[in-house]
């Protein structure tokens, strides 16, 4: 499985490069604060801060409707009832349907939306240090939706997560499920 999520990032970033023209494509970078939410019906998650990293690539801005293609790796950490930290590291893979105001120059201002559909791979999950192996199911799907501005380049954005699997491979007694929420604020730089 590991040989396979490792096979999974390359494979992705030359499906999108040869799969799109060049001509009206962007590429840009984010960061951001994420916080996430683990509800269950039995636990009890205190949420901490995480982190969200990624490339983006979509249609230009001078266009009303686009697509925009990610490749994130994202930090969601949470305390857990007895008080230690589980962190649980993702490669996400969203596509999301971008809706723009139209802008005319590079360096004007537009205001956006994006909602799709998001695939997160698990690379790593942690509690207070120890490697819980099998604890969380090897992926997540998510829908994201959010919106936000951009000005010379620039792009600040707000954006919403919410997983729609169980996530957890742990049996709970009394039987529980846990599922992901979160929300992230991202600060970016687009290239072209």
């Amino acid at each position: 499985m590991r040989l396979a999520r490792r096979a999974f990032v390359p494979a992705v970033l030359a499906l999108i490069v040869c799969s799109s023209p060049a001509a009206g494509q962007v590429a840009g970078v984010n960061i951001g604060p994420t916080f996430v939410t683990f509800s269950s019906e039995e636990l009890d998650f205190e949420t901490r801060t995480g982190f969200h990293v990624g490339l983006f690539l979509g249609s230009s801005r001078d266009k009303a409707i686009g697509i925009q293609t990610e490749l994130n790796f994202l930090r969601k950490k949470v305390d857990t009832q007895p008080g230690r930290r589980l962190t649980v590291d993702y490669f996400q893979v969203p596509v999301l349907l971008r809706l723009n105001t139209r802008v005319s120059s590079a360096n004007g201002f537009g205001v956006y939306g994006v909602v799709g559909p998001a695939i997160s791979l698990r690379i790593a999950e942690e509690l207070e240090g120890f490697r819980l192996g099998d604890g969380f199911e090897n992926f997540d799907v998510g829908l994201v939706f959010g919106s936000g501005f951009e000005v010379a380049r620039i792009i600040v954005e707000g954006r919403y997560e919410i997983g729609m699997r169980r996530l957890n491979n742990i049996t709970f007694t009394p039987p529980t499920q846990i599922t992901a929420q979160a929300f992230t604020v991202l600060f970016g730089a687009r290239f072209k």
